[in-house]
């Protein structure tokens, strides 16, 4: 794979396809446990045998199950695999979570989380959504502390304006944004930019817009032989280099579908 097809976050080469874990790793309305445990490792094993090393979860993907899901599944592969978790959202019902983003609570979570996925440093750790009830500045500069402690390498933040991300940056350095980007969802493209010129990563989840295409859409992609998936994915490879897409799926073929997207653009390059 060629060096303009991969983000370097920190001393780790991420290639910009990543992971996403939702689907996978926990059932119904992202609640309870797999469905089938078995092929979900399998089909992260398969993503990571495939060229991913960017995989993604969150704590209240379960709750918990997905956590224990991916520790299971990247047991063999070490350092080669650079790992993101969550922190800061709660899942109270199929379907529904709340923020909580109190430094006190943030603690639980990352302790809980550490221990889960048997690690005793997290290589990038996000505030999954922004508590309206606890200022941003004291969430993040509670991740600024587990840092120093040694127990995160890197802050990520999710679901966030520009104006949450500026206020976060007067606190800790940023190393990653995750929200919601794709061809038919550009509310972000602004914090999208902003990462872009200050080679921040913009992990991109939910990149691949559902039943949101017209026949014309669909017909020129099959004409460039590529599937929606891939013309979505494709777009955000192309549009800046600091974009990475974490497509999620339980389906190993649409995972091989999803992954095709990165050697299209990798035979342009």
């Amino acid at each position: 794979m060629k060096t303009n097809n991969t983000f370097k976050l920190g001393d780790f080469e991420i290639n910009r396809i990543g992971f996403g874990t939702m689907r996978a790793s926990t059932g119904t309305g992202i609640w309870g446990d797999t469905l089938d445990k078995t092929k979900a490792i399998k089909v992260i094993r398969t993503a990571i045998e495939n060229g991913v090393n960017f995989i993604d979860t969150a704590d209240s993907y379960g709750p918990y199950t997905s956590e224990l899901v991916v520790q299971e599944a990247l047991r063999p592969f070490g350092d080669q695999v650079m790992l993101a978790t969550k922190g800061g959202a709660v899942k109270y019902k199929p379907g529904a979570v709340m923020a909580n983003g109190h430094p006190y609570y943030l603690r639980t979570a990352i302790e809980g989380s550490l221990k889960r996925l048997e690690r005793d440093t997290i290589d990038m750790y996000f505030l999954h959504r922004v508590d309206p009830n606890i200022p941003i500045e004291e969430s993040v500069g509670a991740l600024a502390q587990f840092q120093k402690e040694g127990k995160i390498k890197h802050i990520g933040i999710s679901n966030v304006t520009l104006e949450l991300l500026e206020r976060a940056q007067a606190v800790a350095k940023i190393d990653a944004v995750q929200n919601a980007f794709s061809l038919k969802d550009q509310r972000y493209r602004s914090v999208v930019d902003k990462t872009s010129s200050e080679n921040i990563a913009f992990i991109a989840h939910t990149p691949v817009a559902r039943n949101a295409w017209d026949v014309s859409e669909i017909e020129m992609a099959q004409q460039h032989g590529q599937t929606i998936n891939q013309m979505s994915l494709k777009w955000l490879l192309d549009y800046a280099p600091n974009v990475i897409s974490i497509p999620g799926t339980s389906s190993e073929k649409h995972l091989k579908e999803n992954l095709a997207s990165y050697n299209l653009i990798a035979q342009r390059s």
